[in-house]
C-alpha cells in the first residue's frame, strides 16, 4: 500500500469512537506482573490485564532502571497535565471537565484520548484510549497502571509497570500488545517506529523524574 493511502486509512480508523470491549479482565494474582522483562527475541509477547496472552499478535516494550523511587515514577506516568513538559512522543493528553489534578483524579474508565509525534511522516497521530488500571500490582514493590485503545479495526493494550529494585531505585516496563483485528497488519507495519517512539518516550520519562 503506498504511504499516502496507509495514511488515509489510519486517519479513518482513528476518526471512529471507541467500540465496545468484550474483555475478561485477568485476577490480579494470575499474572506475577513484577517479573515481566521485555522479550530478548522479537515474537514474545507480554500479557495485558484486559485481554491476557490470547490472539496476540505483536507487541512494543521499552525496559530501563530509574534513580527515584516507584511511587514518583508512577505519579509520573500518570501526571498527564505533565506530559507537555517532558515526553517527545504523547505530547499531550485530552482529559475530561472533571479531571483537574493528575494523577489525583485520573480514573479507570477515564477516556484519554492521546495526541502523538513521529509515529507518521508530517502529521501528529490520535488515538482514543481508556484507562483501565490503578495500582494493579498484587505484590508489594509494585505498581501498575495500564490504558487500552479498541479503536474500530484494532485492539491493544499498554501496561506500565513500575518495580522497587532497592537503594532509591526503579525498574520502569512500559509496553502495548496488539490482538487479532482487522487493521492490526497494517499496525504491524509501523512496529519499528512506534518501537523506537517507546524507547524514547522511556528515556525521557527517566530524564524528567531523575530532575524532580
Amino acid at each position: 500500500m503506498q504511504l499516502q493511502n496507509w495514511i488515509q486509512l489510519w486517519i479513518s480508523c482513528l476518526a471512529f469512537p471507541a467500540r465496545g470491549v468484550d474483555a475478561q479482565p485477568l485476577p490480579r494474582d494470575i499474572v506475577d506482573w513484577a517479573s515481566l522483562r521485555c522479550p530478548s527475541d522479537s515474537t514474545s509477547k507480554l500479557p495485558t490485564p484486559n485481554y491476557g496472552s490470547d490472539n496476540a499478535v505483536f507487541m512494543i516494550c521499552t525496559e530501563t532502571i530509574i534513580n527515584a523511587s516507584p511511587q514518583a515514577v508512577y505519579n509520573a506516568v500518570l501526571d498527564f497535565k505533565s506530559y507537555d513538559v517532558w515526553n517527545s512522543f504523547v505530547f499531550h493528553v485530552d482529559l475530561p471537565a472533571n479531571v483537574t489534578v493528575t494523577p489525583e483524579d485520573v480514573y479507570v474508565g477515564m477516556p484519554m484520548p492521546l495526541h502523538t509525534y513521529g509515529v507518521l511522516p508530517l502529521i501528529n497521530t490520535t488515538s482514543d484510549e481508556e484507562m483501565t488500571v490503578l495500582d494493579g500490582c498484587a505484590t508489594d514493590g509494585c505498581l501498575l497502571t495500564a490504558w487500552r485503545s479498541d479503536v474500530v479495526g484494532t485492539k491493544a493494550e499498554h501496561p506500565s509497570i513500575v518495580t522497587d529494585q532497592g537503594n532509591g531505585m526503579s525498574r520502569y516496563i512500559s509496553y502495548e500488545t496488539y490482538y487479532e483485528a482487522i487493521l492490526t497488519p497494517g499496525v504491524w507495519t509501523l512496529k519499528g517506529q512506534l518501537q523506537e517512539r517507546f524507547q524514547q518516550q522511556g528515556l525521557d520519562l527517566k530524564a524528567y523524574v531523575e530532575a524532580l
